[in-house]
């Protein structure tokens, strides 16, 4: 019984240690505004997925949360739900990143936006204050995700943006 103890407790203890965390430098753009305002986003990536949670705090003091999720071969559509909704039917929209699945847009269906999408990181972010975010990245390395760093940018309902690296 200890001894089934020890190894559970072990187990667990290694798969903690795989949690792996990173920090996203982006530029808040207002439009109308002279310069932009330093914005750091933390992610946290989940350990057997290619997904995580995404944190952003901006200047006014509103904080942005949700999860992300890598596109890949083995996406699925629930996958998507969560990564894909909640814009609520505002845009502009992304059209730079090619057809849209079926779900979403008149488009190619779902095999088209996998194909379209995959090595991409999407995330709609739901803020402490009631607005939403939403945010694209594409990844340096998708093998290595997160960790493996990228570009991409976050829009807002009024049109501010953020430009990242990581």
């Amino acid at each position: 019984m200890l001894r089934t103890a020890i190894r559970s407790l072990a187990l667990v203890t290694l798969l903690a240690g795989c949690t792996q965390q990173g920090v996203i430098q982006g530029r808040l753009e207002v439009p109308g505004a002279s310069g932009s305002q330093a914005v750091t986003m933390d992610w946290e990536m989940d350990t057997f997925d290619n997904s995580g949670k995404l944190a952003v705090s901006l200047p006014s003091g509103e904080l942005y949360t949700g999860r992300y999720l890598q596109v890949t071969s083995t996406s699925t559509a629930d996958s998507l739900g969560t990564a894909w909704g909640g814009w609520g039917g505002w845009g502009p929209y992304w059209s730079d990143w090619g057809s849209y699945g079926g779900p979403w847009m008149g488009g190619g269906g779902y095999s088209t936006f996998i194909q379209n999408y995959s090595g991409k990181v999407i995330s709609t972010l739901f803020g402490n204050k009631g607005d939403v975010m939403r945010c694209r990245f594409q990844l340096a390395n998708p093998s290595e995700g997160m960790p493996g760093g990228g570009v991409g940018e976050c829009q807002l309902k009024s049109g501010d943006t953020i430009e990242a690296q990581f």
